[in-house]
């Protein structure tokens, strides 16, 4: 799933209506760092997805990263 931040995240969500009958909601998450869009046929497997992405922690290198980084622009 990637690189994620230790405390906060952004996705851009977009919904939009299928015009079947009857209608469908389709949505995608898309990841303004990375650029990276995922679609979805349903709410189920949004949510699905953000519970798995929400599981994983953050690595202890990205920590180690952030802090380093951090560290760097202390004036």
């Amino acid at each position: 799933m990637g690189k994620r931040p230790l405390r906060h995240h952004s996705f851009i969500l977009s919904l939009w209506q299928e015009r079947d009958e009857p209608p469908v909601w389709r949505m995608s998450l898309e990841d303004p760092h990375t650029s990276v869009r995922r679609g979805f046929k349903g709410m189920r497997e949004l949510v699905q997805f953000l519970e798995e992405w929400t599981a994983v922690p953050p690595s202890l290198e990205q920590s180690d990263e952030k802090n380093k980084h951090d560290q760097e622009n202390v004036t």
